[in-house]
């Protein structure tokens, strides 16, 4: 992270990172109402992916002036892969509930202090590295908030993340166990349904945040393509943020069932 020097509080921003590096910005201490803007609880910040800061305090009068005030190291730098695409970091952290939270290419998913980088939990979803992606990042998790539940029922907030190898993890925000309601153990396949099944496990991947509107978990998917006529099918699934269940698919692609 960055600090202007002498600020004593942080502030989230969309972060760059070198690769499998972060580092972030903290700024001085600001009011209630400007703390909340500070939140950046989606991929995008908000579900229309603005990705737009109300927040004003950095500017060109002082950006200058903008120090190092911490650096994670994910450990995944020095990872060595047998075929495929070596994997590379191009997340963005949300922060939520004052706590900061990324996701690796590997399925790892670290929960930071905001204001020291040091790590709250971690939860590793054993990603086999080599499987041979195309394209191995993971851009980052999402968040949903059951509002029904308790205010200290496990899994009330969940963290959200969607991996390479193709699973949909929810795990508890305040510790980071998967939560067992959610599809078998905390996790959906999301391999099985497809309309078309890919033909090798590489072929069908997960590389980007889920999208959370209201009680539903949405996903889309990343295929090989240009390979054969009946690559894996690439809909877009929404799944129950409580169960995992899936509620509806859509296919982005006419389908003419004489021709299936």
């Amino acid at each position: 992270m960055f600090r202007p020097l002498g600020a004593r509080r942080a502030r989230p921003r969309p972060v760059r990172a070198v690769p499998l590096v972060l580092s972030a910005l903290l700024l001085t201490t600001v009011g209630a109402a400007a703390q909340e803007a500070a939140h950046w609880p989606a991929y995008g910040r908000d579900p229309g992916g603005s990705r737009y800061s109300p927040l004003a305090q950095i500017d060109t009068a002082n950006v200058a002036g903008l120090a190092v005030a911490w650096t994670f190291h994910t450990g995944e730098l020095e990872q060595k892969v047998a075929r495929g695409a070596p994997p590379s970091l191009e997340v963005t952290p949300i922060l939520v509930d004052g706590a900061l939270y990324v996701s690796t290419p590997l399925g790892r998913v670290f929960a930071l202090d905001p204001g020291t980088g040091a790590v709250r939990w971690r939860f590793d979803a054993q990603v086999d590295v080599n499987a041979g992606y195309g394209d191995f990042t993971s851009r980052g998790v999402s968040t949903w908030l059951d509002t029904a539940a308790a205010p200290t029922a496990a899994c009330r907030r969940r963290i959200l993340v969607a991996t390479i190898d193709a699973r949909l993890i929810a795990l508890d925000a305040i510790n980071g166990v998967p939560c067992q309601s959610f599809g078998r153990g905390g996790t959906v396949n999301l391999r099985r349904g497809l309309r078309i099944a890919p033909f090798e496990f590489s072929a069908y991947q997960q590389t980007s945040p889920p999208l959370v509107t209201g009680d539903l978990v949405v996903v889309g998917s990343s295929i090989a393509d240009n390979s054969r006529a009946n690559p894996a099918s690439g809909e877009v699934r929404a799944f129950d943020a409580r169960s995992g269940a899936l509620r509806w698919t859509w296919y982005p692609i006419p389908q003419d069932g004489a021709l299936a």
